[in-house]
């Protein structure tokens, strides 16, 4: 039996759209049972990215997730803000207070908003503890990002010594990303696409919950952006669920984010989560992942020695 293909769900919880009037302010929480009927339906771990703002406003949806899913959370900024005009390490030590108030340890993972970081960030993430980020969409979106030259598997960004970057999955090639906005957007020919493409390794797929539930939040996106957001909508969880029938037929097996940095950079590295305590104590004969970084005076500090891991010089 061929081994199985890592691949990891995660989702950004954070206010829809960034409205912070109080009448739009989280209106997608009032879909949280659907949401976890949603995922107990396709049965996968999910990896939280949390807004810290978030967590200090609702405590209580947090620890619900948190105690109905199998689940892990890391780190999604202090406020969400997409203009990225503030100090970085003051937003990330912002975040990292509102996370440890509320979990009682230090996040070990951080996503950036929309992905958007700088060369010079991921140096102070590993300077503030983090040890894995998972930021980069290997693609381009106009006026945000350009990462075409940016690898699909973990990689740690040559700014650092210990960190690993891990990808949010686009297609090899074409560079179009796998997640849920995407396929909300392009629809069922993007799930026929996916039937064939070439696909990274681990993949992962990112979702939001305005991708899966309409709000009055979405009536109050500029064009064009309103109808793309509302495009295939109705449709959405139904195609989340095919898509991820469709990526289990392809040999994929969905793991928590912590499991993937570990197979990518070893159990040397310290990662504390609630969910990998949770699966810890449930498990009598835990292995330990052998460290696939390798000793060869070849390999650089830099490398990570694993056939689906690659430098940040390299393309896949």
């Amino acid at each position: 039996m061929d081994e199985a293909r890592p691949a990891c769900l995660t989702l950004d919880l954070e206010n829809d759209w960034y409205f912070d009037d109080p009448e739009y302010d989280h209106l997608t929480f009032e879909y949280l049972d659907d949401y976890i009927d949603l995922i107990k339906r396709v049965d996968v771990p999910v990896s939280f990215f949390v807004v810290g703002k978030t967590i200090e406003k609702y405590p209580d949806a947090i620890d619900r997730l948190d105690r109905e899913l199998d689940s892990e959370f890391h780190l999604h900024s202090y406020q969400h803000d997409t203009s990225k005009a503030y100090d970085f390490q003051a937003e990330v030590r912002a975040g990292k207070g509102a996370f440890e108030a509320h979990f009682g340890y230090a996040p070990t993972g951080y996503r950036a908003p929309q992905g958007n970081i700088d060369p010079a960030e991921f140096a102070i993430l590993e300077e503030e503890g983090f040890v894995f980020d998972s930021s980069v969409f290997p693609s381009v979106r106009p006026g945000v990002y350009s990462n075409l030259d940016k690898p699909l598997a973990p990689y740690h960004p040559t700014e650092t010594e210990e960190l690993v970057e891990v990808p949010i999955a686009a297609t090899p090639g074409t560079r179009i990303p796998v997640c849920q906005s995407y396929l909300k957007l392009l629809g069922r020919p993007y799930l026929a696409y996916l039937k064939y493409a070439p696909l990274p390794e681990p993949l992962v797929f990112n979702t939001h919950l305005q991708d899966f539930f309409r709000t009055d939040s979405h009536d109050r996106l500029a064009q064009p952006k309103r109808t793309i957001m509302k495009r295939n909508l109705a449709d959405s969880r139904e195609l989340f669920v095919d898509a991820i029938a469709r990526l289990r037929e392809r040999g994929y097996e969905f793991r928590p984010m912590t499991e993937l940095v570990r197979e990518s950079a070893g159990d040397a590295v310290e990662l504390t989560t609630a969910g990998a305590a949770k699966r810890d104590a449930s498990s009598t004969e835990s292995e330990p992942v052998e460290s696939p970084i390798a000793d060869s005076q070849e390999q650089t500090d830099k490398s990570i020695s694993s056939d689906s891991v690659v430098t940040d010089s390299q393309l896949e």
